[in-house]
């Protein structure tokens, strides 16, 4: 069965009736449809939150690493009665007609400081615009042009300051087109600025146990409190306005270290020693906003390094933000022993590790993956076996000598 929808003296009439009859009924009605299709009017459905009497509530997030979004579109979005987007100011210069597909959102501010991110803008046009209006305690919309914005922004990303805990603050988005026809879709969020993070001072540093690691950060609150000066500086290394701390342990190859900052300039720096007495290993910083940093060393086996994330200065106390960390390694090769007919087995392990090679097994160290050495044997066969019978189940790594060559593993202890 289908539905036919006949219209009359703008009435709709609904029928159920057969396929058979829908094909007849198009037939005998085929002039009709052609000549009144051209009548038609285009139904416009614009977005619910086209006026910002049904501004669309956001979640604001407890950082700025926006968890929570709102979805956004400006499909068939109408000017609202605040039409113009010269309301005084400095929103003047973003031109009186751009305003013409606004859609609006509000949220309720808990802090002075909150941060408005707008990403994942897809469509035509991408470049958004956006008006920040104070409703105050009741909520008021902005009605005339007396109601001026208390930011008004070209970027997508920006900070509001200032703000009074318990107002309600209302979001206006539109595309940077007069013309209009958006097809721009977007998502939305509210931030809030948090507490230091854990990982403030070096002396604090995470403890990254196992690679690959890939987690997204939030250092928009740490503070200049690196041990000694404030500043982290090593011979060799850039100066860094400290940051957060990160804490890995080498295992013997090449390590890869990739910061992918939100909306600020990032710095990378790798120390070894102790807090407050580095020294460079490798750093990274080749300027400017969200640009991808990346630094690469070959680690020693057991040695403690110290990652920096900060803002790149020596001398100025520049922000942090949010950041996504990757940290990898190309460790654990051991084609040099593969080469000399090295093996072993099983994996995972249940008791005992057992190898073999085709020239002799000089040296064998197990070591946790926090680089403490557990046991080390001393031998000089083609044959050897390792007892992990007392351990704890976990991953372990292995470093062999064979013939003269060493290569690096890793197990799993059932």
């Amino acid at each position: 069965m289908g539905v036919l929808t006949i219209y009359f003296n703008n009435k709709i009439m609904n029928r159920k009736t057969t396929y058979g009859f829908l094909i007849a009924f198009f037939f005998v009605f085929t002039g009709f449809v052609q000549a009144n299709v051209n009548e038609m009017d285009y139904i416009i459905a614009p977005p619910i939150n086209d006026n910002c009497a049904n501004a669309t509530t956001l979640t604001v997030n407890p950082n700025y690493l926006c968890g929570t979004v709102s979805s956004g579109t400006l499909v068939d979005a109408t000017a609202s009665s605040l039409a113009s987007d010269g309301l005084g100011g400095s929103c003047l210069t973003l031109g009186s007609t751009k305003a013409n597909d606004d859609v609006w959102y509000k949220f309720i501010a808990i802090s002075a400081i909150h941060k408005v991110k707008i990403s994942n803008i897809a469509g035509s046009p991408i470049n958004l615009y956006a008006n920040v209006f104070d409703g105050g305690v009741t909520g008021n919309c902005p009605t005339t042009a007396t109601d001026v914005p208390i930011s008004c922004s070209d970027p997508e990303n920006f900070d509001l300051n200032g703000l009074t805990i318990g107002n309600t603050y209302f979001i206006r988005i539109y595309s940077n087109s007069s013309t209009s026809g958006a097809t721009t879709t977007f998502d939305v969020c509210v931030g809030t600025a948090p507490s230091a993070p854990s990982n403030d001072d070096c002396n604090d540093a995470i403890s990254i146990g196992s690679l690959p690691h890939n987690v997204n950060y939030d250092a928009s609150s740490a503070t200049n409190s690196a041990v000694g000066t404030g500043f982290v500086t090593a011979s060799g290394c850039i100066g860094l306005n400290d940051g957060v701390w990160y804490k890995i342990i080498g295992d013997g190859g090449t390590i890869s270290i990739i910061a992918s900052p939100d909306s600020w300039d990032v710095g990378i720096g790798v120390y070894a020693g102790s807090c407050g007495a580095f020294t460079c290993v490798e750093d990274s910083n080749s300027g400017g906003v969200n640009i991808v940093e990346g630094a690469t060393f070959t680690s020693t086996l057991g040695t403690s390094y110290y990652i920096n994330i900060a803002y790149p200065s020596g001398t100025v106390n520049g922000a942090e933000g949010a950041f996504d960390l990757a940290i990898t390694s190309s460790t654990l090769s051991i084609d040099e022993i593969t080469a000399k007919g090295f093996s072993y087995y099983p994996n995972p392990v249940d008791r005992v590790l057992k190898m073999r090679a085709n020239e002799n097994i000089q040296q064998i160290s197990l070591y946790s993956v926090l680089g403490k050495e557990i046991k080390r044997v001393h031998q000089n066969d083609i044959q050897a076996e390792l007892s992990l019978d007392q351990l704890p189940a976990g991953t372990y790594f292995v470093k062999a000598m064979v013939g003269g060559s060493t290569g690096t593993f890793k197990i799993l202890k059932k």
